[in-house]
């Protein structure tokens, strides 16, 4: 073979060796993972054991680094569970394509603030207002626990300002009154006066001395836990008799 016979051989095993080394490699059934590399395998690969903790983990330790990626085509579950249990720390925030603020709780919770404004004019008698309670409460409020705060009234650990209240404690701050006189509070589903507030809500009575008597303010009720005992619950030791309401006066 003449001397440029052999340069045309080598020549060429260089540049078939190139080529070969830029084919990427991809493990093929039965194959064993490569690592660092794209894996193509068209049948399910799975994991069974008996271990005592998770049968796969994945650890990354890099700040912006995610522990898994699962891409699926559009309309196909990403992930595929056979258990029911909830699983700590994994918050889905979107349900029906809605955050869960959205949807309210059947019931009002322990340490929710519920608040809402009130505004009542009469011609010389009397001025009504109904407050409904956004969610119901668990049980009632009773009379003690029921705050009416005047206009020039300061504030106190029971009612600390607008829009405030302490745990178990109704505050109803009149911001103003106009020829206006308080009566009293009483439940929407009762005539008795100064019979504390119901599960859903409870009306403010006033008396009005002219045609242009009126009264606005904003009220708050703070749900007190579960355990606590509520003054309209004498099975839990609470007081069984309505008392006469508190007015906070000025200091």
């Amino acid at each position: 073979m003449s001397r440029g016979n052999w340069r045309g051989v080598l020549v060429g095993v260089a540049i078939g060796a190139l080529l070969i080394g830029s084919v990427p490699v991809v493990a093929d059934v039965g194959d064993a993972i490569l690592q660092g590399r794209s894996n193509t395998v068209h049948q399910r690969t799975t994991l069974r054991g008996k271990s005592a903790g998770a049968t796969l983990q994945l650890i990354n330790t890099r700040a912006t680094g995610t522990g898994l990626s699962v891409f699926v085509r559009e309309g196909n579950p990403p992930l595929r569970v056979s258990s029911s249990t909830k699983v700590d720390n994994l918050n889905a925030d979107l349900l029906d394509g809605r955050s869960q603020s959205y949807f309210a709780p059947r019931q009002a919770q322990t340490g929710m603030t519920l608040v809402g404004a009130f505004g009542a004019a009469g011609d010389g008698t009397f001025l009504v207002h109904g407050a409904t309670f956004a969610t119901p409460l668990r049980t009632g409020i009773g009379q003690s626990k029921i705050h009416y705060v005047l206009p020039q009234a300061g504030t106190t650990s029971e009612c600390p300002g607008s829009y405030q209240a302490a745990s178990g404690h109704l505050c109803i701050y009149a911001s103003w009154e106009n020829n206006a006189t308080y009566n009293g509070i009483g439940r929407v589903d009762s005539q008795l006066l100064n019979s504390g507030a119901s599960r859903y809500g409870f009306t403010i009575l006033w008396t009005g001395s002219s045609s242009t008597a009126n009264v606005r303010g904003n009220w708050a009720y703070t749900v007190p836990a579960a355990n606590d005992v509520l003054p309209e619950d004498p099975a839990a030791g609470g007081e069984s008799t309505v008392t006469d309401i508190g007015i906070l006066i000025a200091p």
